[in-house]
């Protein structure tokens, strides 16, 4: 299979540039030449152009603080500062340059095809752990080279099947991104990702977990779920992670408690084919992918809490950690 892996020049701007920045680049330089204000702002760069997540947003709008660029905020009119989204693809870069285009700025693109079969394999899904493809990452940070090939992996198994999206997910704390609409789709329980908010996902958690929706949805009803399953802990993670950045919007501490400790093997063991070798793995591994995606580790939170199972309809549950204050601060960290 081709892909393109395309690079674009700016005319007196800039060269060699990927999404992102030639996103930033242009309204960098739009609104220094402009100076407009926050309504002329976004009347340029409307969120359509961007998708779901908006384009240009004050500071009080920012809701995921990952999908922005915070590092450069943009001075506009009476010091307002704005931030810029991050998140760019195939499908809304190429609403966005004929915008820029009509505002003056020539645009070359420049694509070098590569099959997949040319694309390096160095990361090891043998014995997959989200750990380990944690600490592999971080032993390659600052060797350019390397963490670009990686990034290169990382699209190519994109490509290949929505299913990897956490790879690209721990990926992203290196400054990558991997913003897709079909990813969105992938993981919204065959919902409209542009219409499914926290409210629906809590309606529909209310009548059945999340790990038996997606039991179901990917037809594992007959698998033997363990932890050798790599394409189990995989999908569990991508919904799992999609889910509960969309639940920390309600902004509820109890909520959001609840729905991790609900990740539990004990919740599908009686209705699935699930082997439990070693205790609650899957436990195990939403804490693993809660500690490497935000730096939460739950063993920090000492003192006992309990989980009444109020809103997903659950047990309750007298827990060993802190678990109230631990999504607190979780909470805290995304909005």
């Amino acid at each position: 299979m081709a892909r393109d892996y395309t690079k674009y020049t700016i005319a007196g701007l800039g060269e060699n540039l990927n999404k992102r920045q030639l996103i930033f680049t242009v309204v960098k330089d739009w609104a220094a030449k402009n100076k407009p204000s926050l309504e002329d702002m976004q009347k340029t760069f409307p969120d359509e152009i961007q998708g779901s997540k908006g384009f240009v947003v004050k500071a009080s709008e920012v809701k995921d603080a990952k999908r922005f660029n915070m590092q450069e905020p943009l001075s506009i009119k009476n010091g307002t500062k704005v931030f810029v989204s991050n998140q760019w693809g195939t499908e809304n870069i190429s609403k966005f340059i004929p915008v820029a285009e009509k505002l003056g700025y020539t645009i070359d693109a420049t694509t070098n095809k590569k099959t997949e079969s040319s694309v390096s394999t160095k990361i090891d899904f043998t014995d997959f752990e989200i750990w380990k493809l944690a600490e592999f990452f971080d032993e390659k940070e600052g060797n350019e080279q390397e963490m670009d090939a990686i990034d290169e992996e990382i699209e190519a198994l994109l490509d290949k099947n929505p299913k990897y999206y956490i790879v690209g997910k721990l990926f992203e704390n290196y400054d990558y991104d991997y913003y897709r609409e079909d990813i969105n789709e992938y993981f919204s329980l065959g919902l409209d990702p542009n219409d499914f908010d926290q409210d629906d996902l809590y309606s529909l958690l209310r009548d059945d977990t999340l790990l038996s929706m997606m039991i179901k949805k990917e037809n594992l009803t007959e698998t033997i779920i363990s932890p050798s399953n790599t394409d189990f802990i995989l999908l569990f993670s991508g919904y799992f992670i999609k889910a509960l950045e969309l639940l920390i919007n309600t902004d509820n501490y109890e909520m959001i408690a609840e729905f991790i400790v609900n990740q539990s093997i004990q919740t599908i063991e009686g209705d699935f084919k699930v082997e439990a070798p070693m205790g609650d793995w899957l436990g195990d591994v939403t804490a693993e992918l809660i500690e490497n995606l935000y730096g939460y580790d739950i063993k920090d939170y000492d003192g006992e809490c309990e989980v009444d199972g109020y809103y997903f309809g659950g047990q309750v549950n007298t827990m060993g950690y802190d678990y109230h204050r631990y999504a607190q601060d979780i909470i805290d960290s995304l909005i």
